[in-house]
């Protein structure tokens, strides 16, 4: 009787509940004080039977047995009815075994309330989908910074069943804290917030550099928030709070700070690690925020710098028509065809640069543009210069390239250049003639090559201070390319290569 009553005790002091039953389901064991779990006294729990009070919402009663018979112990959570309310959840332990006096086969329930446990993971689950939501929102992801902050805020709230959620920065010398939200579910919208400055509690700024997270249970009666009491904690009734830090690249730029009114409050674990993450979040809204603001700035800049480089380049094009325009006048007063001939390749050298700059103004780059396209314009501009020489014809077997723009008026020279040689004095007589451009490239290298079928000329005579042979060497230096020509009576041909850069 003795070791009978020294077992009852230890079992009546068990956290959890116990319910022996023999193999009829007949209850041959209770612990004392059932209604403390199932609002039924242990005679009226024996009268109903353990069977009836297992609501069996998941597995019936005889699969429960069944499993502890097959596997020795099951473990799960059930629907218990409850003499006060519908149903209480409870989560039970179930052992089949032998008793060791009788020798019978006997379950043994080990019952313990799991309403807690339920509100846990249910507060769980409810955090865990507005961190899921909140990871996906659009307003965050591309930076909106007041939507984001609203929607972090306001869902934060709900989240950690708070009246306030706020979110502050500091000034540039931490000397003040100013409030870039403030959302009270009692008003469901962000309120206004005046900024705290650092001369009226520095104690607590100090607290921003030295701790990870600063929490209060008791605002009125903790001393680190002490200095916020009177003009900040009681005007809005705030007696509990926790603030987390805002770091950017490791730097604490802010907090979020988490306002419990009314009463003190207990900041559970899992409130503490949600708080940590919507620091996080809040740091990701700021600096997509930032990179955002960054880019609309560096894309206003860039639009400011292609309209000026535009306006350059088109006032350049536009100085350079009107100095050839002079030119031509000055031409049509001189007095013999050698002065005229003079300013018409003056004039044709301009016309060349000039063609360069309105094409690179009315390019997307401005660093590489298409010298097809410069050729094609100039080709027929020195074509229609030498009008009077209409028996000589250009062909052109031109690809796309692009080159970089610091070759560009280089080019445009150098091909005025050897076009106007060949029209001066490949074809005398009126000759009729062939000039032929081509432009192609490989991997490395980019070809020019002009060429006519006119009458060549010896190079061993021509002299040493030729200024059309010292322009062109120049020019081919400043590409830092090379050049071979050929000359006989069947024509002339210029090779000239320079590498892609």
């Amino acid at each position: 009787m003795k070791s009978q009553s020294f077992l009852n005790n230890i079992l009546n002091n068990f956290l959890e509940h116990v319910f022996v039953l023999d193999v009829n389901h007949k209850i041959i064991f209770c612990s004392d004080s059932p209604e403390a779990l199932l609002g039924f006294s242990k005679q009226e729990i024996i009268e109903k039977g353990f069977k009836n009070l297992f609501l069996g919402s998941r597995f019936s009663f005889e699969d429960v047995l069944k499993k502890a018979e097959k596997y020795g112990e099951f473990i799960g959570t059930e629907n218990f009815e409850h003499k006060s309310r519908s149903f209480i959840n409870v989560a039970y332990r179930l052992n089949f075994q032998q008793d060791e006096e009788t020798g019978e086969n006997i379950f043994v329930f080990y019952l313990r309330d799991n309403t807690q446990n339920n509100i846990i993971r249910r507060d769980i689950i409810k955090k865990s989908l507005t961190i899921e939501n909140l990871s996906r929102s659009r307003k965050i992801r591309d930076g909106k910074l007041e939507e984001a902050i609203f929607e972090l805020l306001e869902s934060s709230s709900r989240a950690m069943n708070v009246t306030r959620v706020n979110a502050w920065v500091f000034d540039n010398g931490k000397n003040e804290i100013r409030c870039i939200g403030n959302f009270d579910s009692r008003e469901n919208k962000l309120v206004p917030q005046s900024a705290l400055p650092r001369i009226a509690m520095p104690g607590y700024f100090s607290l921003f550099e030295t701790e990870k997270i600063i929490i209060t249970n008791d605002a009125f009666k903790e001393a680190k928030t002490a200095e916020l009491l009177d003009f900040y904690l009681k005007p809005l009734n705030i007696h509990a709070l926790m603030d987390i830090p805002v770091r950017i690249e490791g730097e604490m730029i802010g907090v979020i700070c988490f306002e419990h009114i009314d009463s003190p409050r207990e900041w559970t674990l899992q409130e503490q690690k949600y708080a940590l993450v919507a620091a996080q979040m809040l740091s990701l809204i700021m600096e997509t925020s930032n990179k955002q603001q960054a880019k609309a700035e560096l894309e206003v800049s860039l639009a400011e710098q292609k309209i000026l480089l535009q306006e350059v380049h088109h006032r350049v094009k536009n100085n350079l028509s009107i100095v050839a325009s002079l030119i031509n006048l000055q031409k049509d007063k001189a007095k013999d065809d050698f002065h005229k001939d003079l300013f018409l390749e003056c004039r044709n050298r301009i016309d060349s640069i000039s063609t360069v700059h309105e094409l690179i103004y009315k390019a997307k780059s401005y660093s590489r543009f298409n010298f097809k396209d410069y050729l094609s314009q100039i080709l027929d501009h020195i074509s229609s210069s030498y009008g009077s020489k209409k028996n000589i014809k250009i062909t052109q077997e031109l690809t796309d390239v692009d080159i970089d723009i610091s070759y560009s008026i280089p080019l445009a020279l150098i091909v005025n250049e050897l076009i106007t040689n060949s029209f001066k004095h490949a074809f005398s007589n009126d000759r009729a003639g062939i000039i032929k451009v081509s432009l192609h490239k490989n991997k490395s290298n980019i070809f020019l090559t002009i060429s006519d079928n006119g009458s060549g000329f010896d190079k061993s005579i021509i002299p040493q201070n030729s200024i059309g042979m010292d322009i062109l060497s120049g020019l081919i230096d400043q590409i830092d390319g090379t050049y071979d020509f050929t000359s006989n009576e069947n024509g002339t041909q210029y090779k000239i290569s320079f590498s892609k850069k």
